[in-house]
């Protein structure tokens, strides 16, 4: 209950937890880490340029850039969490474990590592190129592969 009331005020650490980019300033406050933080938007960048995310991952892995965890091999995983976690536009949401349809939100929380603009439009790019729909009678793979693979 304590948490929910923290998360409801915007009091929560969890908010200022940090991602790959980002580290705790003196304040405790979210700062971006300039070098991983041009990693982030070459992430970005490359899926908006057609690049799947096992393209993504061995671009990396060939230039020697190490993981969030400070290993060689990339996890397609972490490369999709680095493209859904609304973080690094700024924005911060916290799920209730207990409900996950509710959500806490605190908006330009830091200063985001990329615009939300270029985060809509890879959301709405991921969901051009998932081979799967949900439909009245559940969720099934289209019949079709995906589209922009390079």
């Amino acid at each position: 209950m304590g948490l929910k009331r923290s998360a409801e005020r915007g009091k929560s650490g969890l908010y200022s937890r940090p991602c790959y980019g980002y580290y705790k300033d003196k304040n405790g406050m979210l700062a971006i880490d300039e070098e991983k933080a041009e990693i982030v938007r070459s992430i970005f960048e490359w899926y908006l340029e057609g690049a799947s995310i096992i393209g993504i991952k061995r671009r990396r892995e060939s230039r020697n850039i190490k993981t969030p965890k400070d290993k060689v091999v990339w996890s397609k995983h972490t490369i999709e969490t680095i493209l859904i976690n609304m973080k690094y536009t700024g924005d911060v949401a916290i799920v209730d474990s207990g409900n996950s349809e509710r959500s806490y939100m605190i908006g330009d929380h830091h200063t985001g590592i990329i615009s939300k603009e270029k985060f809509e439009a890879v959301q709405l790019e991921m969901a051009a190129r998932s081979n799967v729909e949900v439909t009245e009678n559940g969720i099934k793979r289209k019949s079709t592969n995906y589209s922009l693979k390079k």
